[in-house]
């Protein structure tokens, strides 16, 4: 038989296990409806938990080790290994199981991808979106940064700590009025009445600077919107371009083998996102429309860089196999008509496909795109015909150059092509994005007011300032530095 104090202190060790397997139940289980989480406080919150949409980007070396003029953020303390998780709930309609929690560990930790924006009349204003953690606004350069969230729809973490947002893709500012703006998000494709899964992204606009946010989609839209561009003459026209592959999230959100495009993976608005009208734009099933751009100078010109690949259920992310490649979609007369082109592009269905592009805001013959295997051209003709060039990650032409022939990239090191991109020379070192084999720069953007003044932003939440036109940089953001 026990006594008194032996019996109160395993009474105690019990209590204290108890409660112990109690909070990790919870934190590894979904939140119940009568939560007090941020998914009960706000309904924009879903509670269904996001999948991990792996890009057909190729692998890519690390990133250099940080020279001595950069000056990084300090890092966050590292943090605990986490707790076990119990087994999976088994899924219901409307639902998708929790496969992964909503943390930097994943494979493409806290991507910005091209979402970020710098005001074109007050480079103080700067915005960012951040996978995971929400879309982010600073007001004095990047000192000090503000959420910027209202209004969007996201998950809900899977530890029950708040929500947790799909990527952004792009940001749009317009320069009559940059109080107007609008983003572009993605996950896997669907419309806006597919069970759970795509229905928080597409494009979300807002009338004050970010304040606050309103879903701008049609009803049977895509909303798996990876690029989207407006008419600097009218905000109101603007063109979304998406992922118009099968469903990649699987029963129960949508059938594996179900498309939600038949005419083109480009939508064009011209009511500001009211009302939203699929292109007819020489569409092919399971192409992607990755980057739109228009001339400047004379906007019924679009350009978009596409690439096609097999869905993953037939071979795996990334595999494009002997699938129709269309290089760049091009349109004169404001996306009535199309024509493709890979002219001058290879023969190799991987140096057709492509994840990026630009155009000069100043010269909008001069184009320049980046194909999925180690390809990258030139276009001098607004991309009818290419050359082949150097294959870089990020790239950017300069505002500033008349010529539009001024050019800064991005890979392994910061690179500088005077002639539109025929040619490139070391400028400096990458700043040191993160720890990773896919660390890799993936936005550069140019202040239009201050010449010289450039910002590069990748993925973990990394955003880096220059100066003098990407000789040396300076760490403006890092993930511990977002606020909460």
């Amino acid at each position: 038989m026990l006594n008194g104090n032996t019996a109160r202190t395993t009474l105690w060790l019990l209590t204290i296990a108890a409660a112990t397997l109690i909070a990790i139940t919870s934190a590894c289980s979904p939140t119940p409806a009568t939560s007090t989480t941020a998914a009960s406080q706000n309904p924009a919150i879903s509670t269904a938990v996001p999948a991990l949409h792996v890009h057909s980007e190729p692998e890519v070396a690390p990133a250099p080790t940080l020279p001595e003029h950069v000056h990084p953020v300090p890092t966050a303390t590292p943090t605990p290994p986490p707790l076990p998780q119990p087994p999976p709930p088994v899924p219901v309609a409307g639902q998708r199981t929790p496969t992964l929690p909503c943390t930097s560990t994943q494979l493409f930790p806290q991507r910005t991808q091209r979402s970020l924006a710098v005001d074109p009349t007050n480079e103080q204003k700067l915005y960012i979106g951040v996978e995971q953690d929400g879309f982010f606004k600073s007001t004095d350069g990047g000192k000090t940064w503000q959420r910027a969230t209202n209004g969007l729809k996201a998950w809900q973490r899977t530890d029950g700590t708040g929500p947790c947002y799909e990527e952004f893709y792009e940001t749009v500012i317009n320069p009559k009025n940059p109080d107007q703006m609008c983003i572009a998000m993605a996950g896997g494709p669907g419309i806006v009445s597919t069970p759970a899964m795509p229905t928080n992204n597409g494009v979300y606009c807002s009338q004050n600077a970010g304040a606050t946010w309103t879903q701008m989609v049609s009803p049977t839209m895509n909303l798996a919107v990876y690029a989207l561009v407006a008419d600097p003459r009218d905000f109101n026209v603007m063109y979304a371009g998406v992922n118009g592959g099968p469903c990649s999230n699987g029963p129960p959100i949508c059938a594996v083998d179900q498309y939600f495009n038949t005419t083109g993976a480009i939508y064009k608005t011209t009511d500001g996102g009211k009302t939203w009208t699929e292109l007819n734009a020489l569409y092919t099933a399971d192409m992607r429309v990755i980057v739109l751009k228009l001339d400047e100078l004379n906007p019924d010109v679009v350009i978009a860089a596409t690439f096609s690949k097999l869905p993953p259920v037939q071979a795996g992310p990334g595999a494009f196999g002997d699938l129709k490649q269309t290089g760049v979609l091009r349109s004169t007369d404001g996306g009535n008509t199309w024509k493709s082109s890979i002219t001058g592009m290879t023969t190799n269905k991987n140096e057709q496909a492509l994840l990026m592009m630009a155009s000069a805001p100043t010269n909008g013959n001069n184009v320049y795109v980046t194909a999925s295997a180690n390809q990258g051209y030139y276009s001098t003709d607004g991309g009818v015909t290419f050359t082949k060039s150097t294959r870089l990650d990020t790239y950017a032409y300069d505002p500033h150059d008349p010529s539009g022939m001024h050019m800064l990239g991005a890979s392994e090191t910061i690179r500088e092509s005077m002639d539109g991109g025929k040619t490139w020379t070391n400028k400096s070192p990458v700043p040191g994005l993160a720890v990773g084999s896919r660390a890799v720069p993936t936005d550069i953007e140019f202040g239009r007011i201050t010449p010289g003044l450039v910002y590069l932003a990748g993925p973990n939440a990394t955003l880096y300032r220059s100066s003098n036109g990407g000789s040396t940089w300076v760490q403006i953001l890092s993930a511990d530095k977002l606020p909460k």
